[in-house]
């Protein structure tokens, strides 16, 4: 039998809805976007990115500022504990009694000196400000200092070095002479008003020793031939 032009058309057009409808189920299948831009819920998700490649380097990189800030965060508290040992390493005070031991002995030249000597006996670094105090007996006031003698520095002693003063007893010139048996040091303090710390009562290298009104002590020295320049 022969088709008529009206069967062939109707052939057409249902060939065409077959091929419709089976595009659209193949694009619902792959989860493509369909002419809203809307993506099929059913796609599968996106692999995890393989440990080497660019994709996992970019994710750790952007966890590393988190562990960053840890060791930032405990670096503050490292460098104060540094600190405070180097401070502790490096800390000065002023000489006392307490941690030095002071001798005298008696200067065979220039005549008429005795030579004081404090050595630092302490763990700790100390300084020597200006000259002793001294007083020997029950004097009144301090034997003067010999301005002659001021060195361009403070002497500073680390633990077991000694510093030195001289003493000038007396004088063929001086007044007022007596015999003392007893002698009391004290250290100044650093701001020149006053001593520091307990007395210090070394012992004189005689019984007694001739004082009159020329007597007078240097200030500190780093040796014992400073202090007996004068």
């Amino acid at each position: 039998m022969t088709a008529t032009p009206r069967s062939r058309r109707l052939r057409t057009l249902a060939a065409a809805l077959v091929t419709t409808a089976a595009l659209s189920l193949t694009a619902c299948q792959t989860g493509t976007a369909d002419a809203t831009g809307a993506v099929d819920s059913t796609q599968s998700p996106a692999p995890a990115a393989e440990a080497g490649t660019p994709a996992a380097e970019a994710e750790q990189e952007e966890a590393a500022p988190g562990k960053e800030a840890e060791k930032e965060a405990g670096a503050p508290g490292k460098e104060a504990t540094q600190v405070a040992d180097r401070k502790a390493a490096t800390k000065t005070t002023s000489c006392t009694a307490k941690g030095t031991k002071v001798t005298v002995t008696d200067a065979p030249r220039p005549i008429n000196h005795l030579l004081i000597k404090a050595t630092n006996t302490s763990d700790t670094t100390c300084h020597l400000y200006y000259a002793p105090y001294l007083r020997f007996d029950q004097a009144q006031s301090a034997v003067p200092f010999i301005e002659e003698s001021k060195p361009q520095a403070v002497v500073t002693l680390a633990p077991g070095e000694s510093g030195y003063a001289g003493v000038l007893t007396s004088t063929p010139d001086g007044s007022h002479p007596y015999d003392a048996t007893s002698l009391t040091l004290y250290y100044a303090a650093r701001s020149g008003q006053g001593s520091t710390g307990a007395p210090s009562h070394p012992a004189l290298p005689f019984d007694s020793v001739r004082v009159d009104s020329s007597n007078a002590v240097t200030y500190w020295q780093t040796s014992a031939a400073d202090a007996l320049m004068w």
